[in-house]
């Protein structure tokens, strides 16, 4: 059985972005086993998503920050790893990453890194992306280098627990939500410039409300919270604020369960796309870069994405186009 390293510690949305890449590998060695080194946070999402066998936290907020923490993380787990690994992926070229896959035995380690330390990679200097430019297909290519063959083009794939099924349904009962036409929205992100608008927030939630859908607000953390508590103040009737109510297990449940997803461009965006919910994906940032990079291909996904022009008419029409 060969045995495979994957290294990301980025965040939510990156770490369903490696998914294409393990679900890859386990077409071309079904019989392999998948480690999956991940961001604290979001253990979840790896532990979920499909091909990963195991999932090891790599707390580098933590125990694990700095130079010192990574030491300590060799420690902790060189018994564990002491026989090594047929190669590893290392995502984003993280240096911390590629040292600790030599430490822990792998035979090759590939990652895009053009950098001093790229005399420890097994692949070129330059990789050949075939005019690839979509980081979840960039990730995958990775596999290339060691398999010497095609990768297919896959979406990212999340399989929610059936336990976070149940939990969603505890929580929808207790909030006597029983309709079946639920939209899920997600309106901010790790940057002020890519979120919505709060007018638009709510001239959307109401228009949808009254074309007879539930509107579900989502988000984790202080800006979303202070986001849904300013909407409350100018539609607090119109919509049910579900920010920091979930763990990504049960908004991944949650999600399956909505009609459709209208998300800006964060993680939970691709959270929506990997449990194959149509999404419409507003990108406020829309330079031909970003857009190359981070927006889902419509062949892959259920989507709609809208760059320059945002406007409630237009998200209304997307929404519709893609639930029919």
């Amino acid at each position: 059985m060969k045995k495979f390293l994957v290294i990301n510690t980025s965040f939510f949305g990156d770490t369903l972005l490696t998914n294409p890449l393990c679900r890859n590998i386990k077409i071309l060695y079904p019989d392999s086993h998948i480690t999956f080194i991940v961001n604290k946070p979001f253990v979840e999402v790896a532990t979920y998503c499909d091909g990963v066998d195991e999932v090891v936290a790599y707390d580098k907020k933590g125990k694990h920050h700095g130079v010192k923490g990574a030491w300590n993380f060799y420690q902790e787990y060189k018994e564990k790893f002491k026989l090594g690994f047929e190669a590893a992926f290392v995502i984003y070229g993280n240096e911390r990453g590629i040292v600790l896959a030599k430490l822990f035995g792998a035979k090759k380690v590939y990652a895009e890194n053009k950098g001093i330390i790229n005399f420890l990679l097994d692949n070129p200097r330059e990789i050949d992306y075939h005019g690839k430019t979509k980081v979840q297909t960039k990730n995958s290519i990775l596999l290339e280098q060691y398999s010497k063959k095609a990768i297919r083009e896959l979406p990212m794939k999340f399989i929610p627990p059936e336990s976070s099924y149940d939990d969603i349904e505890v929580l929808l009962e207790g909030l006597n939500i029983q309709d079946n036409k639920l939209v899920a929205i997600c309106t901010t992100s790790k940057k002020k410039e890519k979120d919505m608008p709060l007018k638009d927030c709510k001239e959307l939630i109401q228009t949808l409300k009254s074309k007879g859908y539930t509107l579900l607000l989502l988000g984790a953390g202080n800006v979303a919270k202070e986001y849904g508590e300013e909407l409350s103040k100018i539609a607090k009737d119109d919509f049910i604020n579900l920010v920091d109510k979930t763990t990504i297990a049960q908004l991944g449940a949650l999600l399956a369960n909505c009609k459709a997803l209208i998300s800006v461009d964060t993680g939970t965006m691709h959270l929506g796309l990997a449990v194959d919910v149509p999404t419409v994906c507003l990108f406020y940032i829309h330079t031909k870069a970003h857009l190359d990079a981070w927006a889902p291909e419509k062949s892959l996904y259920r989507c709609e994405v809208l760059t320059e022009n945002i406007k409630v008419e237009n998200i209304v029409n997307s929404l519709r186009k893609i639930m029919e």
